[in-house]
């Protein structure tokens, strides 16, 4: 009972204490997800009722903890939405760079200030605004951890500065796993331990490296120096393959490969083990956002605003779409729509059909995330939860 509470709590429907008794407000909750599911509204859950609730939790629901939800940057969360959709709830917060979540909570990066806010009341839970990010956070472990020239490490559920590292100056997003934080400075790559501790750092001859991106208990990034570079989780190096363009975006992992996107629009698929070129393509002279991925496709989104969906094996062009103006966030991927931000609203698309829908029109969209059975979208001056119809 209690693990139903707390599910139904991160979904948004049960507002109460968990307690683990079937009272009178997780009946109501009951139903009210059994409304949303145009289930019968019977106020007890059933096996299948229990199996829907598995699978949002199985497939992550609540958890976005990167700029591309994950630290393999896939950019893919495996629930469903329509197209269709209302305007929920609004908030009055501009010039918000990132939307994280985890677990009950909504966490918003702003220029100046961040905040976490209940999903489950729209309530502001938390707020800290002695921290300056110059990158979107991440969350791991139950920390926040923040790029604003030193690496801000906040207690997710309190806001409470518990470490800032002042090693280096950071201003890339990081990861994590573990007890190990990798962030990156200049050419170099650092390790810390969750008190701060250097554990290793491994330096490379270029001027730049990307955010780091994990997987395979490897650690993938790429260098200005023209090379993509493996590491394992002591700091040694597993592999590095020199390519013939810069890579700014981080790694992203994905059908077995890691993809990296360059600057002058070349598309490179590696082997995550090796490291040797399993495919490289260059089809726009456009340069792209973050990919994201969908289990049929890879998804790519060019500055121009044309969107290519590509085969994961050859590269082959599925489809492509033209979106009515200047993309200005990463696709987010969910099993059955795609999710754009632009210069003129939010486009959501149909992955079957491909038909649009445009929402908060004539607004610039900064973020987009999907949490608690919606999504959040930040435009320059406010934050708007939209739900299905």
């Amino acid at each position: 009972m209690r693990h139903l509470q707390q599910v139904l709590k991160y979904l948004g429907f049960f507002r109460a204490r968990v307690d683990g008794v079937f009272g009178y407000k997780t009946f109501e909750a009951v139903k009210d997800f059994q409304k949303f599911f145009k289930l019968r509204q019977s106020g007890t859950v059933s096996k299948d009722e229990f199996d829907i609730l598995k699978e949002l939790i199985d497939a992550g629901i609540n958890k976005w903890y990167t700029p591309c939800r994950d630290f393999a940057y896939s950019g893919y969360l495996p629930v469903s939405m329509s197209t269709e959709l209302r305007r929920g709830r609004t908030w009055n917060i501009s010039n918000i760079i990132a939307l994280n979540s985890i677990s009950d909570r909504l966490i918003v990066t702003t220029e100046n200030q961040i905040l976490a806010i209940s999903l489950t009341s729209g309530e502001v839970l938390w707020k800290n605004a002695r921290t300056f990010p110059k990158a979107p956070p991440v969350i791991s472990e139950g920390q926040l951890l923040i790029p604003a020239q030193n690496l801000e490490i906040l207690d997710v559920y309190s806001g409470k500065v518990s470490h800032s590292l002042n090693e280096d100056i950071f201003t890339t997003s990081v990861a994590a796993k573990g007890g190990q934080i990798y962030a990156t400075s200049g050419g170099i790559i650092y390790s810390f331990d969750r008190k701060g501790n250097v554990l290793w750092k491994y330096k490379t001859s270029g001027a730049y490296c990307t955010s780091p991106a994990l997987g395979y208990d490897l650690i993938y990034f790429a260098s200005y120096d023209r090379n993509i570079y493996c590491l394992d989780n002591k700091g040694g190096l597993y592999w590095k393959t020199k390519i013939s363009d810069i890579v700014k975006l981080p790694m992203a992992i994905w059908d077995g490969k890691i993809f990296a996107v360059s600057e002058d629009s070349w598309i490179f698929a590696l082997n995550p083990l090796v490291g040797n070129i399993m495919w490289q393509k260059k089809f726009s002279d456009e340069e792209f956002l973050r990919p994201a991925f969908h289990p049929d496709f890879m998804l790519l989104v060019n500055y121009k605003g044309e969107v290519t969906a590509l085969s994961y094996q050859s590269a082959m062009i599925k489809w492509v779409v033209e979106l009515p103006a200047t993309p200005t966030t990463s696709p987010v991927i969910l099993k059955d729509t795609f999710f754009i931000g632009t210069e003129e609203g939010l486009m959501a698309y149909d992955v079957e059909t491909l038909e649009p829908r445009r929402y908060l029109e004539g607004s610039k969209i900064t973020a987009v995330l999907p949490a608690a059975l919606g999504l959040f979208v930040s435009t320059e001056k406010k934050l708007v939860k939209l739900l299905p119809k």
